[in-house]
């Protein structure tokens, strides 16, 4: 049984903006082993110049150049950016710090009652 590789079935913004701040221009051109389907890609340059990370030469801007420094989707980290200049940066750093974990809520083994009833708070 063959699965299909990741780059072909996921969101490729972060591998597009990583690219761009290495110099790769021509995406659509570029040797991936596995290649993303034309469309993928296409999606997410379009992602990233609505953002504001490409220009429309699909050039790397400088707010893209600030985005590449983040580990995290590009969205967030935009938010993350502009939430400074907004004086949110706070607020906004819990919530792309809750949205950047697969879950928020931890439960000890032998503890799960324990950390249930202290769920049971946030609901």
């Amino acid at each position: 049984v063959s699965t299909v590789p990741e780059i072909q079935r996921t969101n490729l913004s972060n591998v597009v903006l990583l690219l761009k701040s290495l110099g790769v221009d021509d995406l659509l051109k570029f040797h991936f082993m596995d290649a993303p389907p034309q469309d993928n890609m296409l999606n997410s340059m379009y992602q990233l110049w609505t953002l504001g990370a490409l220009d429309n030469t699909g050039r790397l801007t400088d707010l893209g150049r600030m985005m590449v420094e983040f580990p995290l989707d590009p969205t967030l980290s935009k938010m993350l950016i502009v939430s400074e200049s907004m004086g949110c940066s706070e607020e906004v750093l819990t919530i792309v710090s809750m949205l950047s974990v697969p879950a928020i809520f931890f439960r000890p083994k032998g503890r799960e009652d324990e950390a249930d009833a202290k769920k049971e708070k946030f609901q």
